[in-house]
C-alpha cells in the first residue's frame, strides 16, 4: 500500500513498505502528465549515497571515505 511521504507543486514521493518500493512523480505544471520513477530498495540506497556525495561536493566537504574508483590498491611484493 502506498504511503505519501512528500507532496509539493512539482514533486510527489511515496513508498510501499510491503513491496520495498519508492516512487517519485515529477511535473512542471498541474496539467502536464507526471513523470514517474519507481525504485527498489537497493536503487534507493544508491540514489541516497549519490545525493549525499553531491551535497558534500556543493558544501566543499572532504569525504571521510573514498569510493572504489578513487582507491588505489598498493601492489604487494610477497616475494621479498
Amino acid at each position: 500500500m502506498w504511503k505519501q511521504m512528500l507532496l509539493t507543486e512539482q514533486l510527489e514521493i511515496q513508498m510501499d513498505e510491503s513491496n520495498l518500493l519508492f516512487e517519485v512523480k515529477l511535473s512542471r505544471t498541474e496539467q502536464e502528465e507526471k513523470a514517474i520513477v519507481q525504485l527498489n530498495h537497493a536503487e534507493l540506497i544508491q540514489i541516497l549515497h549519490t545525493l549525499l556525495e553531491i551535497n558534500r561536493s556543493f558544501r566543499g566537504d572532504i569525504s571521510y571515505f573514498h569510493s572504489e574508483q578513487d582507491q588505489v590498491k598498493p601492489k604487494l611484493d610477497l616475494l621479498r
